[in-house]
């Protein structure tokens, strides 16, 4: 009983959790009201076609669309900041990192306003910086705060978030790649495969 009460409370349960659990824990809510957002679009959109067959010939259609746009902003954004907190919680301390990221969240929304789209390009963009430098000290052999033990667990995980937050960029700002973004999409999802093979695949204690 007591055991089962201390997990009821919940400013009890989040204050015996491991960083790295909050913020597992913050990706899945944020994920499950990304579903929920997503849910209600579709229910939506079948409500209007139903009603006005040609609705995504309308004008209607882009106006909807836009609406779920912004709704779906904020936890797009939230989760990505999650994301890019996986990243630089091996180079900085969790009460600076829990800074930058309400800096950063700030900013987004600030300039939200303006333009979502920009926004969010923007948070990818330093969620990408900030991992391509993990990956790079990572490659060196240099010891950064990861949870996986070992040097290709810790390059599988350096490669898997770099792909994950490259793909979205390549999705939302395709103009701000170098490359053509389809050919930058596959070449992040590579990534993102070698990175789940070297994290998963690679046997416990392997240093190598």
């Amino acid at each position: 009983m007591i055991e089962a009460a201390k997990y009821l409370n919940v400013p009890l349960f989040l204050s015996i959790m491991s960083f790295e659990k909050k913020l597992t824990l913050a990706a899945v809510v944020t994920l499950l009201a990304l579903g929920v957002v997503s849910l209600y679009g579709i229910v939506d959109y079948a409500i209007k076609t139903r009603s006005e067959p040609n609705f995504i010939y309308s004008e209607g259609y882009l106006s909807f669309m836009h609406k779920m746009d912004k709704i779906a902003f904020p936890f797009a954004v939230l989760f990505i900041l999650i994301l890019a907190a996986c990243i630089p919680k091996r180079l900085l301390p969790e009460r600076l990192l829990l800074r930058l990221m309400g800096t950063m969240l700030f900013f987004a929304m600030l300039i939200s306003i303006h333009d979502y789209r920009l926004s969010l390009g923007l948070v990818l963009v330093f969620a990408a910086a900030l991992q391509a430098a993990v990956l790079i000290l990572t490659l060196s052999g240099r010891e950064l705060n990861f949870l996986s033990t070992g040097y290709k667990k810790r390059v599988g995980s350096a490669l898997m978030h770099l792909g994950i937050v490259v793909i979205a960029l390549s999705i939302v700002q395709p103009s701000w790649v170098l490359l053509n973004p389809l050919t930058v999409f596959w070449g992040a999802t590579l990534a993102v495969g070698a990175g789940m093979l070297l994290l998963f695949y690679t046997g416990r204690g392997e240093n190598d």
